[in-house]
């Protein structure tokens, strides 16, 4: 039952992005450091001496910071495509991670569509052939973050 609420989450994200289209900013997102001194937030700067690690995906980067949770990730592979749900958690900084990825992913080859901030963020980005949708919360405790990737489907 959870993982068909998180379906239809998923499912719900990519079908308003379509129907309403996302706008983005071609300036570069935040420099995390510059941020976090402007602010005045004692929120960590991502760490520059780690590397990030690829997991299932190989043009999806995650922070070393965040370990998989794998009882709540699955992928499904059919021929080269390889789709599913990613689900990571580490104690990070949810706008850390939305700079992460917001500079990382594009590095891969992937365009950004759109993204949503704040209680619940979400990072919606594209490929020709299939789309990447990350969902970030974050707890008392720990931030969690899930990666949907999926099949473009046809205009």
């Amino acid at each position: 039952m959870k993982i068909r609420k998180k379906f239809l989450l998923f499912v719900v994200i990519v079908c308003c992005v379509a129907a309403y289209g996302c706008t983005h900013s071609n300036a570069p997102p935040p420099n995390p450091v510059m941020q976090q001194s402007q602010s005045g937030s004692s929120a960590p700067a991502p760490s520059t001496g780690s590397r990030p690690q690829y997991l299932d995906f190989p043009d999806i980067p995650i922070p070393s910071e965040l370990d998989l949770v794998s009882k709540d990730s699955y992928v499904f592979q059919s021929g080269a495509m390889k789709s599913g749900v990613l689900t990571l958690r580490g104690r990070v900084d949810v706008n850390s991670l939305i700079n992460f990825f917001s500079m990382a992913l594009p590095r891969d080859g992937w365009k950004p569509k759109g993204q949503f901030r704040y209680r619940r963020s979400a990072l919606i980005f594209e490929k020709p052939d299939k789309t990447c949708v990350i969902l970030l919360s974050e707890g008392t405790i720990w931030t969690t973050a899930e990666i949907y990737v999926a099949p473009a489907t046809g205009n």
